[in-house]
Order: C-alpha cells, then structure tokens, then sequence
C-alpha cells in the first residue's frame, strides 16, 4: 500500500454532510403515507440499520440464553458456536473469543454501534458485564468492507439493554432485583433496574455489583490471585422526536479491581510480577435514527467516546513498588445508511475515529512513556441487487485512510491507505435450499505499541564484574510495519424444512466452507542475541507471517413442540504459508450437542450442552507442551411462572464444568475453572 496525498475533508464535516443529505432525504417524504416504525435490529454485525431478520450467516446469542448460561465473560457466551474459542485464560476479566483462529486486535468488538479500541499487552479488552446485555452478535471472517481496521477474524456487535427491551405491554414502569450467586470462588452478584415510559421519552438505569474469590480449576486446586470485584453501570434515555425519527443517548460505566499477574493467563513470577490493577471504563454514544420513503430509507447517525484506564501497582517491583497507567480514548462517528431503490438494497455510510493512547511507566529498566495517536476515517457502501427473487449478488467496497504518530519519536508519523472489496452470490436453488459464495478482504492497521514502543523490554542484570556492564533487552520501536491483510473465500448451503415428523416442527441445516489468507502478520520478536551470553538483546514488532486459515462449520437445529435439539461442528486449520508449518492458537476441532425442553406449560425449561474437544495435534515445532481432548457439560433449569401471583419472578440454575473436568484450551498456559453451580433469582414489577 502506497502513501497517498489527496484533498482531506476533515471528519465532522464529512459527519455533518452525511447527516445533511439523510435529513433531507427526511423531508422530501411529503406523500402522507404511515412510515414503518422501528423494529429490533437483530444483524448489527452486518451494519444495516434498517434490519429486521436474522441472517444466518451471523450467529446471534439471545438474552434468552444468556440467562440460561449465566457467563462470566462475553467469551464465555459463545464457547458453544462451532470455530469460536475462548482464550485468555482462566480469570475472566482476560478472557477474549478466538474466531477461526484469529483474536484480540484481529476481531473487532462494538458496543451499541461504538468501537471498542483498547488493546495493551496482556490487559482485558472485554470491559463489559454480560448482565448487561441484550444480545451478542458473532460475523465471522473479515469484514473490513463494511467495518474498517480489525476486522480480519470478524466482528463481535454487543447490544446492551433498553426500556423497551423491558417493558411489557402496555406498562410505562417497572424494574427488577436480582441476585447471583456461584459456588467457584463463592462469586455473587447483586443487579437493580429502574424502567419506564413517560409520553416519547424511556429511559433505563441497571447497575450491577459483584466479587469473587479465588478461582478453582478443574479437580479442586485453587488458582491464586484470581480474585476480584466489579462495579457495572448503564443508564440511558431515548426520544421519539417524531413517527420517523428517534435519539437514544446512553452512559455506561465499568470499573474492576483485581490482584492478578501482569500477563494473567500465566501465574506470577520472574517475568510476570503481581500487579494491583484498577480498571476504569467509561463511554457516551448517542444513537440517531431517521426513516424516510415511506421506510425504504433508514439512516443511524452514532457518536461515541470511550476512555479505558488501567492504573496498576507492582508491589514487589523495587523498594518502594511501581506505578504503571495506561489510558486509551477512542472518539468516533458512524453513519450507516440503508436504502431500498435503483433496483438493489443499499448499505452505505462513513467512519471516523480517533485513538489516543497514554503510558506512564514507573521505575528503572521499563518501557519509555508513550503519547501517541491515530486518526481514520474510511466510507463504504455495499448493493444487494436481486434478480427474480431467486438470485442476489451483492458487491461491495470500503476505502480507508489512517495516520499515526508519536509525540516521543521523531520522524514518526506515518500515514497509508487500504481499499478493501467484497463480492457475494446468493442463489435460492429451491424453497428449502440457499447456496451462496462470497469473497471478502480485510487489514488491520498497525496500533501504536506495536509501532513506538521504546525502552527495556526486560533486565538480565548487572553483568559488570564479566566487564559487559548492566545488561537488559530493548524495544526497538518500527513506525514502517505494513497493514496486515486478510483475503477470504467461503461458501455455504443453508437448508430449512417444516412438517417433517409433524405439522409443527422445524429443521434447518447450515454449513460452511471457508479459507482465509493472511498476510504481513505483525508478531512480537525477540533478536539480535550478545555475542557472548546469547541473550536477544532487542524486542520489536516485524511483519513475519503469511497465514491460511481454512475450515467447516455444521451447524443443524430441530425444534419440535416443547423440545429443542442441535448440533454443531467446527474444524480450523492453520499454517505458515512460508514454510507449511502449523500455526499456534487454532481451536481445536469441536463438536458440541444442545437440548433443551420446557415443562408446566413452557413456565419451566430445563436443558445440557456438552462440547466433545479434540485433542489438538497440529502443533509448531517448537511448541512443546500437549492439548489433550475433553469433554464439557454444562446444565441449566429456569422457571419463570406467566400467570398467577408469582409471576414477575424468575429462577434460574446452571452449573459449569458438570463433571468437573480438568482440561487446558489449546494453546493456552493455564487450566480453566472447574465445577460451578450458578443460582440466580430476580424478580420483575
């Protein structure tokens, strides 16, 4: 990719003429027809705001099931999809999902439509109580054609509560308490909720408080310094300003405490020192939307501002301890445009974003401070042409400019461009069967540790009675790494089918092929070892790796009367093109059985999932350790009473790890947790 000098409009103005065009697009509906109102929006991974149905190609976890798992984290609420893994290791608060073998920086996360930005060494990105939640939506692949940078492995588009979500009928108040409590490091979880409706304005206000204490992994052996607590807070109000147009502007706040290793999917030690951490996160996004054309139109105007602040101590570092603070804050709009004319379905719209990131390192022998920022700004747009009800083909393309620089380098600031095309065929082959083929592109641009990060990496000591002096390893800041970029091929048959055993049943059967391409991998690098004692004397970010990605996914539901059945597979293959070797951290192939089945008329549902993991053998050659296989069952019973004078109240069982199995995620350093037996009871007025 080659530096462009171009006209530059600056971002709000781009903002503002963008809205300006949806407004007017507004008032030129003069023909007095009723205009749609706003459904729920189920496919916010796939940008379109104007969505009302399910695509299958996007897994959706409800709040229905949500609340029958009770997770600890949001990784932990997709660990039963086929080709999603949670890694991280065992302390929640680290978890993060790995998507077709790709995680972190390499799957983008939004929350309400905002970017979600932070990414720092081992710290969490996932700063989010999953009580929280209205739904997670998983797009897997690369999707930068609609979603910009860090979308390489796939996009996960959380959605938080409303009033709405809430409020039944025709009530204009209500609320709930409820309280969890878990066996595994005795964890509990208090949660109030206040709702209501009064005229064109609702508003919502959840908190949440919750602890635990140290975690115990399979088989009984408590995992130390696992413990923690969690302050969660999610307020907001939304205005109908007319039949056509609504603002909804929502605060949400999360704060956690936590003793935990510096990299906490390890346990403390020499090159990873026990840190205090206070985890501080904090966001505003207001939401616009506008319908017009009789509803063939529907424009989403957001703006956000996250700020994520990791202020830590090491007490054991030095006489009188460090202090380390890290601060990210992302500032970003989104318009996102859906319309229906010129013979397609149009999705259209304009980014922009900005991160700030701030590093204060204490001490002697660490890395230098850091202020750094990077600025981009990328539009989109993407047609759905159908021929005949029967064919669709929908092309698409995403242009993208971001700039970089730090304020401790000179010479440091870099800017560069990526285009990034999509192509998707759609055939409805008969009532029953969809075939489709798509090939999508995606980068992600490099963040600013991995390009001006300075300082020592790491000390040996002091060497100087051999006549080498102090000794230590340093990071070597590289402003020149390239974009990494994806490539991705997928075909899938989606199959549904009614009335086969009964008049009521339904089966659907989706599966999926896929190989993605991944090119200038940005990997962390140690070098340049002493010519004497062989230590690598240097750390710095290369672009290392040409990756292949490719794997199946079977995914089959039957749902018959009160009964729910399914299955799903997943396999993913990694290797390093360079030299055909296996890539570290792919999930191992997995299959996983779901049944589920309601009782007292659909008051009481009880239901399993047990996940078969296969042992994983396709290991790099220096990697030595073994991924034996396991199996995982988990339980769930809830009872919710829809009539009577207990209705309102809901209680709910689920118990983790069944059989308390001792088992290790591929590629991860520690044991996950075992046996939990989760309670929780709520009660809604």
């Amino acid at each position: 990719m080659g530096h462009i000098k171009s006209l530059r409009i600056h971002p709000l103005t781009a903002a503002v003429l963008a809205l300006s065009a949806s407004t007017a697009v507004a008032q030129e509906d003069t023909s007095g027809q009723p205009v749609i109102q706003f459904g729920e929006v189920l496919v916010a991974a796939d940008r379109n705001p104007a969505a009302k149905e399910k695509d299958e190609s996007i897994v959706v976890v409800e709040r229905t099931q949500l609340e029958e798992q009770q997770p600890e984290s949001i990784a932990q609420a997709l660990k039963y999809e086929p080709n999603i893994e949670v890694v991280g290791g065992p302390r929640y608060s680290n978890q993060s999902p790995n998507i077709r073998g790709l995680s972190e920086t390499r799957v983008l996360q939004t929350i309400d439509g905002a970017r979600q930005n932070f990414n720092s060494g081992h710290r969490g990105t996932y700063q989010l109580d999953p009580e929280l939640l209205k739904q997670v939506e998983v797009k897997k692949g690369p999707a930068s054609s609609l979603w910009g940078s860090g979308a390489i492995g796939g996009v996960v588009a959380m959605s938080t509560k409303s009033a709405s979500d809430l409020l039944s009928g025709d009530d204009t108040f209500g609320g709930y308490v409820k309280e969890e409590l878990g066996t595994n490091g005795n964890s509990n979880e208090t949660t109030v909720a206040a709702y209501g409706l009064s005229g064109d304005f609702d508003y919502l206000v959840n908190a949440s408080v919750s602890e635990n204490d140290n975690v115990e992994i399979g088989g009984g052996e408590e995992l130390t310094d696992s413990a923690g607590e969690n302050t969660a807070l999610l307020a907001r109000g939304g205005l109908k300003i007319s039949d056509n147009q609504r603002l909804d502007i929502s605060f949400r706040y999360n704060n956690r405490d936590e003793a935990v290793p510096s990299n906490p999917n390890a346990n403390v030690g020499t090159s990873s020192p026990l840190v205090e951490r206070d985890i501080t996160d904090q966001n505003v996004t207001a939401n616009y939307w506008v319908q017009a054309l009789e509803g063939k139109h529907t424009s989403r105007f957001t703006v956000y501002r996250n700020d994520t602040q990791f202020e830590e101590f090491r007490p054991t570092q030095g006489e009188d301890g460090q202090n380390d603070n890290t601060e990210v804050t992302t500032t970003g709009i989104a318009i996102n445009n859906a319309t229906e004319g010129f013979g397609a379905q149009w999705v259209y719209g304009l980014d922009w974003y900005q991160d700030d990131v701030t590093t204060v390192r204490d001490g002697d022998n660490r890395p230098e401070n850091m202020n750094a920022d990077t600025d981009v700004m990328g539009v989109y747009a993407q047609a759905a042409f159908t021929f005949g009800e029967i064919f669709t083909l929908t092309p698409g393309v995403r242009y993208d400019r971001f700039e970089a620089k730090s304020q401790q380098l000179e010479d440091s600031a870099r800017d560069d461009s990526a285009v990034s095309p999509s192509l998707a065929a759609e055939i409805k082959a008969t009532e029953w069967l969809s075939l489709s083929a798509s090939y999508a592109t995606a980068f992600r641009a490099p963040g600013v540790e991995e390009m001006y990060t300075q300082g020592t990496h790491f000390a040996y000591g002091d060497f100087s009675f051999m006549g080498l002096g102090f000794l230590a390893n340093t990071f070597i800041p590289n402003p020149d790494l390239e974009a990494e970029e994806a490539k991705n091929v997928e075909l899938r048959a989606d199959m549904a089918f009614s009335g086969l055993a009964t008049s009521e049943d339904q089966l659907t059967v989706s599966t999926a092929v896929f190989r993605n391409k991944v090119d200038n991998f940005i990997e962390q690098v140690v070098i340049n070892p002493h010519f004497m004692l062989g230590f690598p004397m240097n750390t710095t970010y290369l672009n290392v790796d040409k990756a292949e990605l490719k794997g199946f996914e079977l995914g089959v539901n039957y749902l018959v009367s009160d009964l729910e059945l399914g299955m799903n597979y997943g396999q993913t293959e990694g290797k390093d093109l360079s030299d055909d070797s296996y890539l570290s951290n792919i999930p191992a192939d997995k299959v996983v059985l779901d049944v589920g089945h309601y009782f007292l008329q659909r008051d009481l549902k009880a239901g399993f999932r047990t996940a078969f993991i296969s042992a994983q053998e396709q290991l790099p050659e220096e990697e030595t350790r073994e991924f034996g296989k396991y199996n995982l069952t988990d339980a769930y019973v809830t009872w919710e009473p829809a009539t009577g004078s207990l209705n309102g109240l809901k209680l709910g069982l689920a118990v983790d790890n069944l059989t308390d199995e001792e088992y290790r995620v591929a590629f991860q350093e520690l044991y996950m947790p075992g046996r939990n037996i989760k309670l929780s009871a709520s009660y809604r007025f």
